[in-house]
């Protein structure tokens, strides 16, 4: 979906942003592709691949956009546990448990 600019989920959006710019560490090149989605007016919530998360949900923009280019974790991910993790299943486009996998 894609906000008009000056609409009220433009601002919304934007603000989410500027939380995700604050809060969640990123490389140079993925702050400008988040900021290219953003600005144009495209929710912080979706993705252009159309990737979602185990329940069905999009993954967020970073998120696919990781994915989309590679690697679906780093450094960021210190804090998880290897029982918290998900596999990407290539051919669903989605996360997987390992034992569906």
């Amino acid at each position: 979906m894609r906000f008009p600019k000056h609409s009220i989920d433009y601002e919304i959006n934007m603000e989410a942003l500027h939380e995700m710019e604050t809060f969640v560490p990123m490389t140079q090149p993925e702050r400008i592709a988040l900021r290219r989605w953003v600005k144009n007016g495209h929710d912080i919530e979706t993705n252009p691949w159309n990737y979602y998360d185990e329940d069905a949900y999009p993954l967020n923009y970073l998120r696919a956009y990781r994915l989309e280019h590679g690697y679906s974790s780093g450094p960021w991910d210190y804090w998880k546990g290897p029982e918290d993790q998900w596999y990407w299943d290539r051919e669903k486009r989605c996360f997987s448990p390992e034992d569906e996998l």
